[in-house]
């Protein structure tokens, strides 16, 4: 029985059928257009690897392996020698296995192991590390002695100001001795002027002993001679 098939327009009305060759063209158009469509898809699916099952050996520990470290590591880890070690943090500080960190140096300087509350890591003349005791001041201040590297409590200072005051001794052109009330102490505190000017100590304008004021050039008539000073 044979059987031919009936072409309808979009109206469903009865149409010519297309030439058989036209039927194997739009056949050639049709797997075209399917390639084209698949192509990108094997592609990416080409570009899909397993890592698991394609990297075989140990990963280089450049590339974030572990050499030859069969073992996973936790904490810190850095490269020795070609051989990744959760052992080694730097050339300055080590970790146990329980990860306990033991830092031998800091920046190059030996730091030994503290042993008591209250310390403070200083380093001497050679670099070398060392704890000092923090005393408990509960009067004076806390000082340090940079040649023993250790702390103690000072006493604060104190003292009385004596200001502007004014010198005894004839200011005639011709006295250059001169008498403080009281002790400059220390003798530097001693801050002499004249007429204004702060006068300089050592010989240059003046020289002091204990209260004593020896002018280089005798103040003249009519000049004032004030004087600051802590005792």
């Amino acid at each position: 029985m044979n059987f031919n098939p009936v072409f309808r327009d979009h109206l469903g009305r009865p149409i010519e059928p297309p030439a058989p060759e036209k039927l194997v063209k739009l056949k050639a158009v049709k797997v075209a257009i399917t390639l084209l469509i698949a192509a990108p898809l094997l592609m990416a699916a080409a570009t899909q690897i397993n890592l698991a099952t394609q990297v075989k050996g140990i990963l280089p520990g450049a590339n974030g392996g572990l050499n030859a470290n069969a073992g996973a590591f936790t904490g810190i880890l850095r490269e020795a020698s070609g051989t990744g070690s959760a052992a080694e943090l730097s050339g300055d500080a080590t970790t146990s296995g329980s990860n306990v960190v033991t830092v031998a140096k800091v920046d190059g300087t030996s730091v030994p192991t503290n042993s008591a509350a209250n310390q403070i890591l200083v380093t001497t003349a050679s670099a070398t590390g060392g704890w000092s005791t923090i005393p408990n001041c509960t009067s004076g201040a806390l000082q340090y002695n940079n040649t023993t590297q250790a702390f103690s409590c000072g006493a604060v200072l104190t003292g009385t100001f004596s200001d502007a005051e004014t010198p005894s001794g004839s200011i005639n052109g011709s006295n250059t001795s001169f008498t403080l009330a009281h002790t400059p102490n220390p003798s530097a505190d001693l801050q002499l002027y004249l007429n204004g000017q702060q006068l300089i100590a050592g010989g240059s304008d003046y020289t002091l002993s204990t209260a004593t004021i020896t002018m280089t050039a005798a103040p003249k008539t009519g000049d004032v001679l004030i004087a600051f000073y802590r005792y």
